[in-house]
């Protein structure tokens, strides 16, 4: 029992850290990349918090630990094959995202580009399949960090999906429209930003994730009580107030 509780703590501590990161996040996105360049506080809640980047962070954290804990070699076949394309796929668009003032939605863009992608993906695919074939230090690298990126992107963009579709159809509300962004999908999430998600995560999981856990996670039980009962008083008063004004 005391166990669990002591879990649900640790998972709360990442859950309001990464919540404030996210804030953090969007609100700098808001001032210096999106105009008319404004200080906006982007949370639903009064405090620096932004819970779906918490619960989605929370997510990752619980899903890749043990995938992030063990070495994956570009010798096995499924996860380079897997890498490549999805790479290669990464740079392509994103160079046609630059390089093009065009507004995409995804069945658009691969009417227009989807041939060339897939040729693109198979020439590089080979050239990568020859060098790893003859290459003894690169059948051995370790991909780790690859497979990782590739499930935060995957994760992330159906996070974000989803959490679009549930408040949109429970609130009636749309806190963000991606309709006039590059490749789009039905404007719930769009290309730029599950790049940005997929690269942010993988900092985080691995610069950022292990400096908590050796200072919040792994240090002593008092401490982290502390520093949780610090942090629920004004987050539990915070959520109550939001929810009071909604029913006002």
């Amino acid at each position: 029992m005391i166990k669990n509780i002591n879990k649900l703590r640790d998972y709360y501590l990442i859950f309001c850290f990464y919540s404030l990161i996210g804030w953090i996040y969007e609100v700098l996105w808001m001032r210096f990349i999106v105009p008319p360049y404004r200080w906006i506080n982007r949370g639903v809640l009064i405090g620096p918090f932004l819970p779906i980047y918490g619960i989605g962070m929370l997510i990752l954290w619980i899903l890749l630990k043990k995938i992030k804990s063990k070495k994956h070699l570009a010798s096995n076949k499924l996860y380079l094959f897997i890498s490549i394309i999805v790479i290669t796929t990464f740079l392509f668009i994103t160079v046609v995202e630059y390089s093009t003032p065009k507004i995409f939605h995804v069945d658009i863009f691969l009417k227009k580009y989807g041939l060339l992608l897939i040729i693109c993906n198979l020439i590089v695919l080979g050239i990568a399949y020859q060098i790893t074939k003859k290459n003894k230090k690169i059948r051995t690298t370790d991909v780790t960090w690859i497979i990782i990126f590739l499930l935060i992107w995957i994760i992330t963009t159906l996070i974000e999906y989803v959490s679009h579709y549930m408040i949109e159809t429970y609130s009636n509300k749309l806190l963000w429209d991606y309709t006039k962004d590059f490749l789009n999908i039905n404007r719930r999430v769009n290309w730029d930003a599950s790049r940005n998600f997929a690269i942010g995560g993988t900092l985080l999981l691995y610069f950022i994730q292990p400096i908590l856990d050796k200072y919040v996670i792994n240090n002593k039980n008092i401490i982290k009580n502390i520093i949780t009962i610090i942090i629920v008083i004004p987050t539990l008063l915070d959520f109550i107030f939001h929810v009071l004004l909604k029913i006002v």
